[in-house]
């Protein structure tokens, strides 16, 4: 695929450089292994933004889902190390194959541990920096040797966090999450904007999104958007919606800083 940078059908978006963030709940539905065609209009949208000359990273969960046996349950950090051996090569063959009917030839995988970005930064960013040139890349953690992280997943951390690393490698202009939900939902009502924290604490212990899985989301988004990002958590299924966030439109909650909102 010829990616058209600076292009009048690059035009069309803000965006230049995006991270986006798909966790297991959302790649699966729900189900034990993640979902095609699902992870098909995922790659018809960044295929489009890479072909506009647009830079794309797909923070994807997954692979302890895809290496697990049928039927497994085990929540052993160790059973769930070993199931990422296992379930990477599977869902990164995956993508590789949701790409192909939209001319991407290059699709590239990144694994990285916390190590990454604390002690090898500059080398990491230079090879990602680089590799997206040639196309999409799909990015995980290491989960067969980051301990640490597993543990977090225990905790709904997910991949998150890794979202917000890549972001700030990168210098994206631009962090989406998606999820199973149109965004931050106040009793059913979708929040479009949030600058504070504060505001919305009380959701957590009320239900609906509010569990530690979405508080984190919360957490990284607003931290992202307090380096002058655009953040943004907005549901995967909603059509679009990769491609109507990298336009500017109003899509899920927005996460902002105070000094961004209108004033008066």
């Amino acid at each position: 695929m010829e990616r058209q940078r600076n292009s009048v059908e690059g035009e069309q978006f803000i965006t230049r450089r995006i991270v986006i963030k798909i966790g297991t709940s959302t790649i699966t539905a729900g189900k034990d292994r993640p979902d095609l065609d699902f992870m098909v209009d995922i790659a018809r949208q960044a295929a489009e933004l890479y072909r506009s000359g647009i830079d794309v990273v797909i923070v994807s969960s997954g692979a302890v889902a895809l290496g697990k046996d049928e039927g497994d349950q085990s929540t052993d950090i160790i059973d769930k190390q070993s199931a990422s051996l296992f379930g990477q090569p599977k869902l990164i063959a995956r993508w590789i194959d949701a790409f192909e009917p939209h001319g991407v030839e290059h699709v590239g995988q990144a694994l990285y541990t916390d190590i990454d970005f604390e002690k090898r930064a500059d080398n990491a960013r230079v090879v990602l920096l680089k590799s997206l040139a040639r196309g999409p890349v799909i990015v995980n953690y290491n989960d067969a040797v980051a301990d640490e992280e597993m543990r977090k997943v225990e905790r709904s951390v997910d991949n998150d966090k890794l979202a917000g690393n890549v972001a700030r490698l990168i210098d994206a202009d631009t962090l989406l999450i998606l999820t199973d939900v149109d965004g931050v939902l106040d009793q059913g009502e979708l929040i479009p904007v949030v600058d504070r924290l504060e505001d919305i604490e009380d959701l957590v212990h009320e239900g609906g999104t509010g569990t530690g899985g979405a508080w984190n989301k919360w957490t990284e988004a607003k931290s992202v958007a307090s380096e002058g990002k655009r953040s943004i958590i907005a549901n995967g299924r909603a059509k679009d919606v990769i491609l109507n966030v990298a336009k500017g439109q109003n899509v899920g909650t927005q996460f902002v800083q105070s000094y961004m909102l209108p004033q008066g």
